[in-house]
C-alpha cells in the first residue's frame, strides 16, 4: 500500500511540468472633479476624458473567442468614489433581457459587473454587478468559498436601454471597499458582462477556465493617486413589532394572541484602512426563513442552513478550518432534551425554550498590506431555563438548560506567494456554572503551491479539548494531508484523514463522524469547448475512498463514486452519478461502541436533467434508484421542479419530491438488557415547495414560500444486532409506526426606501405534528389524508414589521456641510 502510494505521488509530480502564462491588460484611471448624476446616461463631459477599454473575450460557454457583442468601459475617480461607465452593444432594445429581480438575485437579464482586488492577493475580491433593470448584486469572492452574496455595501447605479444596446453608470464609494493607505494604488481588476439571450459571459481580461483561480487572471488598473481610505462608520438602528397567534383546537382556550416589540442596532466601523468591526446589539432574527425540518432516523445531527444575515455576511475568514457552525450561537439550549428526565411525579413541562437568547455578537476582520488576514468573532448568549409545574400544588421550578455562554473564534490567515496560504484557527466556548463544561478547538493548516500554481500540497492538524471541572481535559485530534494537480483538462489528487474517537469540535463547529482513518483519491476531466456537435462543456469525475476505524484499526468500508455533468449548446444540463459500496461495516447506526452492522454490496445511481433556463417554462428533475444486494433493501426517488416566468416581474416554481425506501433496516432502541434493537421498515417521504416572486421594482418586491413535508414509516418486524454484525430473532414487539407533517409559509415584503434602509413586512405560518397509530390505520393513510389532517394540528401565525434605517458618517457629514 505504501509503495503504491509513493509511486502515485511521484507519477503525479512528474506530470506537472506544463508552463502557464496569462496575459494581463492595464487600464489607466483618470481623476475627475465633475459632479455626476448616476442615471445611466453617459452624458457628463467628464466621461469624454476617460480612456476607453474594450475588446472583451468570451469566458463561458466557449472561452477565448470574440463576444457576440462587445462593450466599452470608462473608469474615473475622485476623492470620494470610483465611477464606472459602460456601454454594452446589442442588436436593439428588444434583445436586452430585462427580468426584474430583488437585490442580490440574478434572473433572465443582461448584466455588467466589476471585480476589484485592491490588495492584489489573487484570492479575495469585491464584486459589484448592475443588471439591465438596475437591480444591484454585490458579493465578496474568496477562493475555495465562492461568492458571499450576503455581504451588502451601499453604492449607486443607473441604467438606460438604448436603440443599439444599454448603458450604465456605477458610483462605488471608497467606504464600500477596503484598500491600502498609500499614494499610488495599483489594483487587480476585471470586468464581466453577461448577454442573457445567448447565455454568453465575457470578460475584459481573458480568463482560462482550465487555469488558476479566476481572480489571479485579472487585469490591472493604475493611475489612482492620492486617495485616502475614509472613516468607515455606519449604524443601522431597527425597530420591529410582532403579533403572534397560537391555535390548537384540542386545548382550552383554543386560541391565544400576544404582541411584542424589539429594538436594536447594527454597527459597522472601519478601525483602519484594512480592518472592520461589525456588531449587532440585541439582534432580532424573527423574520428569517423557516427551517426545512425533517424526520431524522440517522445517528447523525441534521445540519441546517444559516439564514440570519449577521452570521452569513462577511464570515469567509471564519470558515477557515471548518470549526465554525454559526447555528450553535443562539441555538438549541445544551440540555433542552434532558428536561423530561428531570420530572418528578405529578410534574409537567410548562415552558422549554428551543432557542437561547442572543445578547450581542461582533466580528473584526481584515487583511494587512503584507497579506495577513485576522478575524475575531465573539458572541454572548443568555441563560435559558425550562419551567416545570407541579399539577397538584401549582408550584413551579426552573431547570437551567443553558448557562450564560461566550462564543469566540480567532483566525490568522497569511497569504504567501503563488496563492499559497498558512492559517491558524481557534474556536472556544465558555459557559458559567460548574455543572456545565467548556470547550476549545485549535487547528493549523497550510496550502502550498508551486510558482505556476500547478500543484497544491495541503494539510491541517486540529486538537479539541473538553474541560469539566475537577477532571482532566478530554483530548481529541484530527489531521489531514492532500496533494493535488490543479491545472489543465485532467486533474487528480490523493488525500488522507484521521480523526480520533474523542475529537469533538461540536460546541461551535459541526462534525458527525469520528474515530476514522481514511485514504482517498480523485480524478476529473473537464471539457470547456464545443464537442460532439451538440455540447459545449462537460466534466467527468471519479472518487475512491477507503475507510478504517482509527481504534481498533479495522476495515469499515470502501466507497466508489463516478459521475458526469454536461451542458448542450441549447443550454440543457445533464448530470449523472453512480455510487458503489462493495462492503460496509457500519459502526455508527448501532449507537453502541463495539457493535457494527454488516452491510453487503450496495449501490445507487441517479440522473438529473434541466432544460434551458432562459425560456419562460423550465423543467428540472432527478431520478434516483438504489439497492442493497442480499438484503432486499431498495428504493427510488423522483424530484421535479417546473418553473414558469409569467412576465419580467412574476415567477413561480414548484419543487416536488417523492422518496420511497423499502425493507430498510435501522436502529430502533435498546432493550431491557441493553440489547441493540433494529427494525425492518418501509419509509415514504413527500415534499412540496412552492416559491413565487413578484418584483414591483428594483427596490421593492414580494416573496412567497410554502413548504409541506410529510413522511410515513411502517415497521414490519424487529431483530437484535449481535457483535458479528448479524441479526438474531427477538421477542420485541414495540409499536414504532408513525407519520409526521410539517407545513410552513413565509411571505415577505421588502422595500428599500433609501440606500441601505429597508422596510420588511412578514407573515409566518407553522403547523407541525405527528402521531403513532395502529399499523392498519397508517397502512391506509395517504399523503392527501395527511394534508387534510393539518387542520387538526396546532399552528402558529406571526405577522411582523421591521424598519431598518442606514446612517453613514460620510453621507451625514456631507449633508451637514451643504446645509451650513
Amino acid at each position: 500500500m505504501k509503495n503504491a502510494f509513493f509511486f502515485f505521488v511521484n507519477f503525479l509530480l512528474c506530470l506537472m511540468i506544463c508552463q502557464v502564462v496569462y496575459s494581463q491588460k492595464v487600464l489607466q484611471a483618470v481623476r475627475t472633479d465633475a459632479a455626476f448624476e448616476i442615471d445611466g446616461h453617459l452624458d457628463e463631459s467628464a466621461w469624454d476624458n476617460a480612456i476607453d477599454a474594450s475588446q472583451f473575450t468570451t469566458w463561458q460557454p466557449n472561452p477565448g473567442l470574440s463576444p457576440n457583442k462587445d462593450a466599452t468601459i470608462k473608469f474615473l475617480y475622485d476623492d470620494e468614489a470610483l465611477y464606472i461607465g459602460a456601454f454594452m452593444e446589442e442588436v436593439g432594445p428588444d434583445s436586452v433581457m430585462q427580468e426584474i429581480t430583488q437585490r442580490d438575485r440574478v434572473g433572465n437579464t443582461d448584466w455588467f459587473g466589476v471585480l476589484i482586488d485592491p490588495y492584489e492577493s489573487g484570492n479575495n475580491a469585491f464584486e459589484f454587478i448592475t443588471m439591465a433593470t438596475n437591480t444591484q448584486f454585490d458579493a465578496k469572492i474568496v477562493e475555495n468559498q465562492g461568492e458571499d452574496t450576503d455581504w451588502d455595501a451601499v453604492w449607486f447605479s443607473g441604467t438606460q436601454i438604448l436603440e443599439n444596446g444599454w448603458s450604465l453608470e456605477m458610483k462605488i464609494p471608497y467606504s464600500a471597499i477596503r484598500f491600502p493607505k498609500k499614494e499610488e494604488q495599483i489594483w487587480k481588476i476585471n470586468f464581466i458582462k453577461y448577454q442573457a439571450r445567448t447565455a454568453e459571459k465575457s470578460v475584459w481580461n481573458e480568463i482560462d477556465p482550465l487555469g488558476t483561480f479566476f481572480l489571479t487572471q485579472s487585469g490591472i488598473v493604475e493611475g489612482i493617486n492620492n486617495i485616502k481610505p475614509p472613516l468607515r462608520l455606519s449604524i443601522s438602528p431597527y425597530l420591529s413589532v410582532y403579533a403572534q397567534n397560537n391555535y390548537d383546537r384540542l386545548t382550552s382556550p383554543k386560541s391565544s394572541t400576544g404582541y411584542s416589540y424589539n429594538g436594536g442596532l447594527d454597527v459597522k466601523y472601519g478601525i483602519n484602512d484594512a480592518f472592520t468591526l461589525d456588531m449587532t446589539l440585541i439582534p432580532d432574527f424573527g423574520q428569517v426563513q423557516s427551517d426545512d425540518n425533517i424526520v431524522n432516523l440517522s445517528p447523525f445531527e441534521v445540519r441546517f442552513t444559516e439564514n440570519r444575515p449577521f452570521f452569513t455576511e462577511g464570515v469567509e475568514i471564519f470558515n477557515k478550518g471548518d470549526l465554525f457552525y454559526s447555528r450553535r450561537v443562539g441555538g438549541t439550549p445544551l440540555r433542552m432534551y434532558e428536561v423530561e428526565d428531570q420530572l418528578a411525579e405529578n410534574e409537567e413541562i410548562v415552558d422549554n425554550p428551543r432557542e437561547t437568547q442572543l445578547y450581542n455578537a461582533s466580528k473584526i476582520s481584515g487583511r494587512t498590506k503584507s497579506g495577513l488576514g485576522v478575524g475575531v468573532f465573539n458572541a454572548v448568549a443568555g441563560e435559558t431555563n425550562a419551567i416545570i409545574e407541579n399539577n397538584e400544588t401549582g408550584d413551579t421550578r426552573r431547570f437551567r438548560t443553558s448557562p450564560l455562554t461566550n462564543y469566540n473564534v480567532f483566525v490568522l490567515d497569511q497569504n504567501l506567494k503563488n496563492n499559497s496560504t498558512i492559517s491558524l484557527v481557534n474556536a472556544s466556548t465558555v459557559r458559567t456554572g460548574s455543572q456545565f463544561y467548556d470547550a476549545n478547538v485549535t487547528t493549523g493548516m497550510f496550502d502550498l503551491r508551486d510558482k505556476k500554481q500547478r500543484v497544491s500540497v495541503s494539510g491541517n492538524l486540529a486538537v479539541s479539548q473538553i474541560f469539566n471541572e475537577g477532571m482532566s481535559p478530554e483530548l481529541g485530534y484530527r489531521y489531514e494531508f492532500g496533494i493535488d494537480k490543479l491545472l489543465g483538462n485532467f486533474n487528480y489528487g490523493l488525500w488522507h484523514e484521521t480523526k480520533t474517537n474523542d475529537f469533538n469540535p461540536n460546541d461551535l463547529g459541526f462534525n458527525t463522524r469520528t474515530n476514522l482513518h481514511e485514504y482517498g483519491a480523485w480524478a476529473s476531466y473537464s471539457l470547456v469547448n464545443e464537442f460532439w456537435k451538440y455540447f459545449n462543456r462537460a466534466n467527468f469525475w471519479f472518487n475512491y475512498n477507503h475507510v478504517f476505524l482509527n481504534e481498533p484499526r479495522v476495515h469499515q468500508g470502501t466507497y466508489i463514486n463516478l459521475g458526469f455533468w454536461t451542458q448542450t449548446k441549447s443550454q440543457w444540463n445533464f448530470n449523472g452519478w453512480f455510487n458503489v459500496i462493495p462492503k460496509d461495516d457500519d459502526y455508527f447506526e448501532p449507537r453502541m461502541e463495539g457493535y457494527f452492522e454488516d452491510v453487503p454490496l450496495n449501490y445507487n445511481g441517479g440522473v438529473w436533467v434541466g432544460t434551458d433556463n432562459r425560456k419562460k417554462f423550465r423543467l428540472s428533475g432527478t431520478l434516483v434508484a438504489f439497492n442493497v444486494a442480499q438484503k432486499g433493501w431498495n428504493g427510488q426517488g423522483v424530484y421535479l421542479t417546473p418553473r414558469y416566468r409569467f412576465n419580467n416581474k412574476l415567477t413561480s416554481s414548484l419543487s416536488m419530491e417523492y422518496h420511497q425506501i423499502n425493507n430498510d433496516k435501522g436502529w430502533v432502541g435498546f432493550g431491557d438488557k441493553d440489547e441493540i434493537l433494529y427494525g425492518t421498515r418501509d419509509r415514504l417521504i413527500i415534499v412540496n415547495v412552492l416559491n413565487t416572486e413578484y418584483t414591483i421594482s428594483d427596490k421593492m418586491g414580494l416573496t412567497f414560500r410554502l413548504r409541506h413535508y410529510w413522511t410515513k414509516v411502517l415497521y414490519e418486524g424487529f431483530m437484535e444486532l449481535n457483535k458479528q454484525g448479524k441479526f438474531n430473532d427477538t421477542v420485541y414487539e414495540g409499536d414504532h409506526d408513525f407519520n409526521f407533517d410539517q407545513f410552513n409559509i413565509d411571505l415577505n415584503y421588502r422595500w428599500r426606501f433609501a440606500p441601505g434602509s429597508d422596510l420588511f413586512i412578514n407573515w409566518k405560518n407553522n403547523i407541525a405534528g405527528g402521531y403513532l397509530s395502529p399499523n392498519q390505520e397508517l397502512l391506509e393513510l395517504s399523503y392527501f389524508n395527511g394534508l387534510e389532517g393539518l387542520r387538526n394540528l396546532p399552528q402558529e401565525n406571526s405577522i411582523s414589521a421591521r424598519l431598518v434605517y442606514y446612517l453613514d458618517y460620510q453621507q451625514v457629514s456631507q449633508y451637514a456641510k451643504r446645509i451650513n
